[in-house]
């Protein structure tokens, strides 16, 4: 019951961070991505599946609520979690460093995927030009990822408190070690 009540908070959570709050958060029109660091933080604390569906249900929220094309986000996002959630058994989620080297590529993964998605679908792209890399959209990334260490710290304290220590993960890193 827990598990369920942390996994619909988390989702409450980052939705109402990203969408009403994000206006409030902003410097000069650049804020986070925080759904794409809950994904990634999902990915390589809970696995594979956990972020791919949440992945799916965020973006399809985002599309919702966007005059994008629909299913860009569902699609991107469901894909980086898989992608992250592949990598994961490879690397120490608690290190700052594997955080923002995995939110890093996974915010280039996105803006790649999107702009793909838009370049093949352009009428429903609205003010998105894709491939283009602007200031804002390259300060954004750069925020998201520094942003990232400090929101994973504030989800590991609240999946502390919501699921069992034995439901954490259990595997040995090959590539960061812990200690």
């Amino acid at each position: 019951m827990k598990k369920a009540v942390f996994y619909i908070l988390f989702f409450i959570f980052f939705c109402i961070l990203q969408f009403f709050f994000g206006q409030f958060l902003s410097v000069k029109g650049v804020f986070p991505n925080f759904i794409l660091i809950a994904i990634v933080f999902l990915a390589l604390s809970r696995g594979q599946t956990s972020a791919e569906l949440t992945g799916f249900f965020f973006g399809l929220v985002w599309d919702v609520f966007s005059t994008d094309i629909l299913g860009g986000r569902v699609v991107m996002f469901t894909v980086i979690g898989y992608l992250v959630g592949m990598f994961a058994k490879s690397f120490d989620e608690d290190q700052a460093f594997t955080q923002i080297t995995m939110v890093f590529f996974a915010n280039i993964i996105y803006w790649l995927g999107f702009s793909f998605i838009c370049m093949i679908l352009p009428e429903g792209s609205g003010s998105y030009t894709p491939f283009v890399v602007t200031w804002a959209g390259s300060l954004k990334i750069a925020v998201t990822v520094l942003i990232a260490p400090f929101v994973f710290f504030v989800l590991n304290i609240a999946a502390g408190m919501f699921l069992p220590k034995t439901s954490f993960k259990q595997r040995k890193y090959s590539f960061i070690s812990k200690g």
